[in-house]
């Protein structure tokens, strides 16, 4: 009976995941805002906008999870991005799109850390023996299975509604459904250690929480190292819907459609593709650790992830490149996130992890919101290709000067 509300418990976390991803938008995303006139430089203000706001929210949303409970912060969460979608439905200019980009932020902030948190305090509670990168793993997996759906399913609403824009709406009903998923969790990964909210008791721990980790070397070194490669991934990743679009148009795959619906099918079938093999990369993850050590498996996806891009920058124009690296790039992540997580977990204590995993994902918003608009600028000043070259340049430089510094490649 316990093994099978374990397995109902775990099931779970894995439909949060699918749930969360199906954003049918988001293949679609920076096509959708192009055709309403913003530019590149805009798209790199976009992101910046997003960035800081999880900057600025992500440790007091960690704070609160850890103090005041988890599932309450998940539920703040989902209404965040609820009201997002909404506004991006309604909105036609670019000011208008600043707001709806906060309050994603505001929602990705609120969301960051606290279910991995949640997890991994399910699986300590219950003294489950299955490495956390394994569980963490599937789990992972199922979000980017749901992004294959989302991909595909995402190319029929195209051709059904009549703008992009529908988009948004769409994705709110699986989001209302993780809503009420997440309400269905046992209490006791709530885990609330205060039920008084206080400025003063809010303020003290959030200054705890920052001061851990800047004492602990070796979580200090983890989040850098893993902030630092999310920043240059998702850096590059938002670019890339341009490119794809600028290449597709000019291959007629269904000759009986126009340009622009053969570029939507393209658009949908390649994101699948990457999200379906992401999904697998993620689950067998773990199985690397029985051959290799973490530190070199994580500092080998860097590695191959800067020489991709630069390997890119070259070949921008070559279908073919462009396919196999930008698969390469989502594989290497994926290989690398349960990794990561796995090692910030067994290395955070337990009542510090959703903060600790907060402080990630800000380490890696005000990187993002510092380089993506100096991007962006690039990109429109000069060339997409001169952009990928810098990044990948730079990840490649990293990568040697802590080898050369460590015998070990950790990054």
């Amino acid at each position: 009976m316990e093994a099978l509300e374990h397995k109902k418990q775990i099931l779970k976390f894995e439909l949060y995941g699918f749930l969360k991803n199906l954003r049918f938008f988001e293949p679609f995303l920076w096509v959708y805002l192009i055709a309403t006139g913003v530019s590149f430089t805009q798209i790199g203000i976009l992101i910046a906008v997003r960035e800081i706001i999880i900057y600025i929210f992500e440790i007091p949303s960690g704070v609160l999870a850890d103090r005041y409970g988890k599932k309450t912060e998940l539920i703040f969460c989902f209404v965040f991005y609820i009201i997002s979608f909404v506004i991006f439905f309604i909105g036609n200019d670019f000011y208008i799109f600043v707001i709806a980009m906060a309050l994603y932020g505001l929602g990705e902030a609120f969301r960051s850390g606290t279910h991995k948190a949640m997890i991994m305090s399910y699986l300590d509670i219950n003294d489950i023996k299955e490495s956390k990168s394994k569980i963490y793993g599937r789990t992972r997996s199922f979000s980017l299975f749901g992004s294959t759906v989302s991909s595909l399913a995402a190319i029929i609403f195209v051709f059904i509604f009549p703008d992009l824009s529908w988009l948004f709406i769409i994705a709110i009903i699986p989001y209302v459904l993780d809503l009420l998923l997440i309400i269905s969790y046992p209490n006791y990964l709530n885990e609330k250690q205060d039920d008084t909210f206080t400025m003063k008791g809010f303020l003290i721990e959030n200054i705890n929480s920052i001061k851990y980790v800047f004492k602990d070397k070796k979580v200090l070194k983890l989040l850098i190292g893993s902030a630092s490669y999310n920043a240059g991934f998702k850096s590059i990743k938002d670019y890339i819907q341009p490119i794809i679009i600028s290449i597709t148009l000019s291959v007629i795959l269904f000759s009986n459609m126009t340009a622009e619906d053969n570029t939507v099918i393209y658009i949908g079938v390649i994101y699948a593709i990457l999200y379906l093999s992401s999904a697998f990369a993620s689950m067998n993850a773990y199985k690397l650790s029985n051959y290799f050590s973490s530190d070199i498996v994580t500092g080998i996806m860097w590695l191959l992830s800067g020489i991709s891009f630069v390997i890119l920058s070259f070949y921008i124009e070559k279908v073919i490149v462009l396919a196999i690296v930008f698969l390469g790039v989502y594989i290497f992540l994926n290989i690398r996130k349960p990794l990561i997580i796995e090692k910030i977990g067994n290395t955070t204590a337990s009542n510090k992890r959703a903060s600790v995993l907060s402080i990630e994902s800000q380490f890696t918003s005000i990187l993002i919101a510092i380089f993506a608009p100096i991007l962006g600028l690039i990109a429109d000043s000069y060339s997409i290709s001169l952009m990928l070259f810098i990044v990948g340049l730079v990840m490649i430089t990293i990568y040697a000067l802590r080898v050369l510094d460590s015998k070990v490649s950790i990054i």
